[in-house]
């Protein structure tokens, strides 16, 4: 008991810390620079955004004249990138809180492999054409949110999608990653039937979804439990994950006129019991019944 008293307080004084205008954009600085070399690269997220679109058993011209929407697009806003690339006539990214860092999506592209992205894509787009336009990001040096405008990609933040939508017209895609476990538990059902309500008739979406504490995911995945849950704040399950198990989110999306195409956990099979070095990462393909 002392220890848990001592690691809610000891949570109190860091959220204080963290929540401070200096923190936060020193924070976001450097952290946007260490994702744009490594795992939101734009080729690293071509690729993953062409395996989610094989594995649904997608046609080329997908995202072709489409409106997306990326839901937690970062500081980078790469995935948003993709969609561009793949033809995407608006792309809608938002965020609960404005962390893009523009200054670093130059070299997110640049530090990329750009036969990697073109040999990802054109599976669903024409080669030619996601050439084009990757070499007009790469032209382009120098980002802002006015110049990812005149790309067709809106950035919108701060935005709770719970409470409402970036447009109230159809959207075609939606995706999110590593985003939903974040939000309060209380909040997920409004959300989820507020991107219902916002698809198209063909509309679809992918959300990958992370399982475990984010404290500690790789030595103490599910030490989230041991707080009641009166305990648990909405603060606390935004910072750590909601605890939401795969079987409940079966079931939410079950519920939320949701069909599912697929369910799927990405990397090593995995159930309810934590298996180390596992992914702790489903990726679920779905779209309106």
């Amino acid at each position: 008991m002392k220890n848990l008293i001592k690691n809610l307080l000891d949570e109190r004084i860091k959220s204080t810390i963290r929540s401070s205008e200096v923190y936060q954009g020193l924070y976001n600085k450097m952290h946007s620079s260490k994702l744009a070399v490594a795992g939101k690269k734009l080729d690293i997220c071509a690729n993953e955004i062409a395996i989610y679109l094989l594995q649904a058993d997608k046609e080329k011209y997908v995202l072709r004249d489409k409106i997306c929407l990326e839901i937690g697009s970062g500081w980078l806003l790469t995935h948003s990138l993709v969609f561009y690339l793949l033809g995407a006539k608006k792309v809608y990214a938002t965020d609960l809180d404005p962390l893009l860092q523009p200054e670093n999506i130059f070299k997110a592209v640049s530090q990329s492999v750009s036969w990697s992205i073109l040999d990802s894509l054109s599976t669903f787009e024409d080669r030619e054409i996601v050439r084009f336009r990757l070499n007009k990001l790469l032209s382009l040096k120098k980002f802002s949110v006015e110049v990812l405008k005149d790309l067709g990609i809106e950035y919108i933040a701060p935005i709770d999608l719970s409470q409402k939508m970036p447009t109230e017209e159809k959207i075609d895609f939606i995706f999110s990653k590593s985003v939903l476990e974040h939000v309060p538990v209380e909040d997920v059902v409004r959300l989820l039937e507020n991107l219902v309500n916002s698809l198209s008739e063909d509309g679809f979406m992918f959300h990958l979804i992370h399982l475990v504490d984010h404290r500690d995911s790789n030595e103490k995945p599910f030490d989230f439990f041991i707080y009641q849950q009166e305990a648990y704040s909405k603060e606390l399950q935004s910072r750590w994950g909601n605890r939401i198990r795969r079987s409940q989110w079966q079931q939410i999306f079950l519920t939320s006129r949701i069909w599912t195409l697929n369910f799927y956990l990405s990397g090593h099979a995995m159930t309810e019991n934590y298996q180390k070095k596992s992914t702790h990462l489903f990726n679920i393909q779905m779209k309106k019944i």
